[in-house]
């Protein structure tokens, strides 16, 4: 898992916090968010005060901790593992915060580091969970190297432990020799992976880990005597410890009997896991192997004992190899890939280290090597999935940005151009919604698929996440060859494709940026290919634009507003108009509905339609539709108890199912009576998260609260929508009323409309009346309710009085068209 993955774990187990500082559920932060880091993950619940359970265990983090299947409790891992996993959830427990410690392994020869991160969640289904994330670090260590590096004796390869505020505070066994074992008279599997605290060594008074602790801070070399018990007699040690990261490598030296320098190389020869050979290095004939040698390259002893060393080396590199030895003189720790033949003439690729070594009177080289054919391949492996999209197999944003980079360079040097196409997909959100992610992921398959068929061999297309694409068009001669290509993508993207038996259809819509006139830097040459590419989406989708500079001017524009609405609210800037909705059974008006509006200190009076997308677009529209609710039912109690408010309520304000507690303090701090509000919503709130949304609704309505569907009949699925949710009352759009005389469609879907009113017991209400056959019409259709100019414009509070004790005539003598005056103010 890479940092940023992290990161984006941290940030939305932040975002999802209750702001009473309860912890986030559950099923915010973790349910449908998680796949790219499942494997990497596990689900942990307490089962006791002692315990805890691996409810759920990913592949990546069950192979770090040895864990056989899901459902595996603590008690029954590894020891050094369930430590780790413990800490870090005692830590996050004391802090109510994610916490992190840090772990380690040995694999294939390397010392690897891990942070391992616990998250405390909220749970629906009973106590608090705690999610566990692994992320190893890239810095990585050959064991082989730090036990040469400490001393000619390397022992003991010891990690530090550290607290949650990164104190050092114990240290545990990685690896160890014979000798080691030996000298702190304890047997191997005592001391494999066990703290030092737990070995019962009475360190205390010799201060070991303090200064251990001290070399790991400094990252220095130190060295230091200690005495403990041993069997018989007090025992006396010289302790050398060289620091490689949180990794120690250190060397045990028994002072009163320095032991046999060649018994202490012998016991880490033959017991090395890595295999290693010692040289003469005259004739640089093998003179020993040790086991891990004969099993790694598949000769016998006897076979390693009549070669040279040379002949584990291609033919073409003996001589380069031969030379290297002799040259040699200080112990050469390798960075640089050797080539090594198996005994089946297979190739590995192998990290050497060598050192000369005067041994029983002779002279000789010490090899070991660590195998890295698989870490190479991984590596290639890992470099191609970091400059391409998993998903499609496209370059990603990163290989298109150097590839951009590129081109612009060769074509300043040929004062040529370059073409940057930005595209995405019109209507690919639908897809998702409504046939899943599945069909999603392969619908952007099949997508770089028609692209890389309509591109020209020079061409360069990459996926920059989501359904955004990019292409780079080189060799581009005549802006007319840009147009025809745009052209001819939109059309090969616009015929259907068949995915698992759906037949899908979306469109592709084109920004167009030129260099050198529209930029000759990558960023700015994308940013603006992206800003035409918003334009062509303005522009009716499935079409392309070139890059203008008034683009970047409304853009500016744009920015600025942005900035002018974040310190709207606090300006007291926003102000509620008020337009009344009239009973058709009694004339007089039964509700108001509370309509907002911006007082620019500029711009004067900016209709919401200008501003309101933008304040969903960059999340204000929470706190604003937070002080409208608070607003609106504080100005209603002025009013008599029979007359509602209705209230639009935008889909944006149903995210994090906190709709319902922002209406109940609304209700809290005006005091109104719960069955005088009334909220309206469009379908789109239903179309999107619908379980959800549906749940925070009947949340809605067990407070007492009037919902209304605003906009019936102008979208997808309206009639399907109130069989999911037994609304209060349906609101027939205007533009059905604006058209009732032109077209007799419009004159069917409201009687439609009414009729179904009337059969499930759901009050109508018809919005934009402005002329008295509009009126009469919809009378005769039985609508409930009616709205609009005719009776009034919006109008702010303190000119709603003259309203609220009218009768409106409603006679059906009226003649048609005829206009009423608007009241003023």
């Amino acid at each position: 898992m890479s940092r940023r993955a992290i990161d984006y774990l941290l940030l939305r187990w932040r975002s999802e916090r209750p702001a009473n500082g309860a912890l986030p559920p559950y099923e915010n932060v973790a349910l449908g968010n998680l796949g790219h880091f499942a494997d990497s993950m596990a689900l942990v619940v307490q089962t006791s005060q002692e315990d805890y359970n691996l409810a759920r265990v990913g592949s990546a983090f069950g192979e770090w901790g040895e864990i056989p299947r899901d459902g595996v409790l603590f008690s029954g891992l590894r020891p050094d593992r369930a430590h780790s996993m413990r800490d870090a959830i005692h830590y996050c427990l004391q802090s109510k915060e994610p916490a992190r410690v840090t772990t380690h392994q040995v694999a294939q020869g390397q010392f690897e580091t891990y942070d391992l991160w616990a998250l405390p969640l909220s749970s629906l289904w009973g106590p608090e969970v705690f999610v566990l994330v692994l992320d190893r670090r890239e810095t990585r260590h050959d064991v082989v190297d730090t036990m040469f590096g400490a001393s000619d004796e390397g022992m003991i390869a010891l990690t530090a432990i550290m607290d949650a505020n990164r104190e050092v505070v114990d240290f545990q066994f990685v690896a160890f020799n014979e000798g080691a074992s030996r000298l702190l008279n304890l047997p191997a599997e005592r001391l494999q992976w066990s703290r030092l605290s737990e070995l019962g060594l009475e360190l205390e008074e010799s201060e070991v880990i303090e200064n251990l602790a001290r070399a790991t801070k400094q990252g220095e070399r130190i060295s230091f005597e200690v005495s403990y018990p041993g069997s018989d007699e007090l025992r006396h040690f010289k302790v050398s410890v060289s620091p490689a990261g949180e990794l120690l490598t250190v060397t045990l030296t028994d002072i009163a009997d320095i032991k046999n320098r060649e018994r202490s190389f012998r016991i880490l020869f033959e017991g090395n896991p890595l295999p290693m050979w010692l040289v003469d290095s005259e004739s640089l004939k093998i003179l020993q192997v040790n086991e891990a040698a004969i099993r790694h390259y598949g000769y016998s002893a006897e076979q390693f004992l009549s070669m040279t060393t040379l002949e584990i080396v291609p033919r073409n590199r003996r001589d380069e190899f031969e030379a290297f030895l002799n040259d040699l003189d200080a112990p050469y720790q390798g960075r640089d890939v050797w080539a090594h033949v198996r005994s089946d003439g297979t190739i590995m690729e192998v990290y050497p280290y060598v050192r000369r070594m005067d041994l029983a009177g002779s002279k000789t080289f010490v090899i070991s090597v660590v195998d890295v054919t698989e870490r190479r391949k991984a590596e290639a492996r890992i470099e191609h999935m970091a400059h391409h999209d998993a998903l499609t197999g496209l370059p990603n944003r990163v290989l298109f940005r150097t590839r951009l980079n590129e081109a612009l360079k060769r074509a300043q040097m040929s004062q040529g151009m370059v073409v940057v196409f930005c595209l995405d997909l019109d209507h690919f959100k639908g897809v998702n919604d409504t046939l899943g992610h599945p069909i999603g992921d392969k619908l952007l398959q099949a997508v770089a698929t028609r692209f890389t068929s309509t591109l020209r061999r020079s061409d360069f297309v990459a996926r920059l996440g989501g359904d955004e694409f990019a292409i780079i068009l080189n060799d581009i001669e005549q802006i007319a060859e840009a147009s025809r290509l745009a052209s001819r993508l939109i059309e090969v993207i616009s015929l259907p494709f068949e995915i698992d038996g759906h037949q899908v259809v979306v469109g592709t819509s084109i920004g167009i940026a030129v260099a050198p006139h529209d930029g000759q830097e990558p960023d700015l040459l994308l940013k603006n290919a992206d800003m035409a590419l918003y334009r062509s989406k303005n522009d009716g989708r499935s079409t392309f634009r070139y890059f203008e500079t008034e683009m970047d001017t409304r853009l500016q524009a744009r920015r600025a507003m942005e900035l002018d609405l974040r310190r709207a609210l606090n300006a007291r800037e926003f102000t509620l108009y008020y337009q009344p909705l009239v009973s058709l059974r009694t004339g007089r008006v039964c509700a108001f509905e509370a309509l907002l509006r911006w007082n620019h200190p500029d711009r004067g009076l900016v209709p919401p339609q200008e501003f309101i997308p933008l304040a969903e677009e960059i999340g204000l529209i929470m706190d604003i539709g937070a002080w409208v609710l608070e607003q609106a039912c504080r100005e209603a109690t002025h009013w008599p108890n029979d007359i509602r408010i209705a209230i639009n309520l935008s889909p944006v304000q149903f995210r994090g199912n906190r709709i319902v507690q922002a209406v109940s303090h609304a209700l809290e701090m005006s005091g109104i009576e719960p069955g005088r509000v009334e909220l309206e919503i469009t379908e789109s709130v239903l179309l999107h998260d619908s379980e959800a949304n549906v749940r925070s609704l009947r949340a809605l309505k067990d407070l007492g609260i009037h919902i209304a569907m605003d906009d019936f009949g102008t979208g997808y699925s309206s009639l399907s929508y109130l069989q999911k949710f037994p609304f209060d009352k349906i609101k027939i759009d205007q533009y059905f009323v604006r058209t009732l005389s032109d077209r007799p469609e419009a004159s069917a879907i409201v009687r439609a409309v009414t009729g179904l009113g009337r059969s499930l017991q759901i009050a109508t209400t018809a919005e934009g009346v402005e002329t008295e056959e509009q009126l009469l019409h919809l009378q005769k259709e039985g609508c409930t309710q009616v709205q609009g100019y005719l009776f009034s414009r919006p109008l702010p509070a303190d000119q709603l009085a003259g309203l609220l004790g009218r009768s409106f005539s409603l006679s059906e003598e009226a003649a048609p068209q005829k206009r009423v005056r608007k009241v003023a103010g």
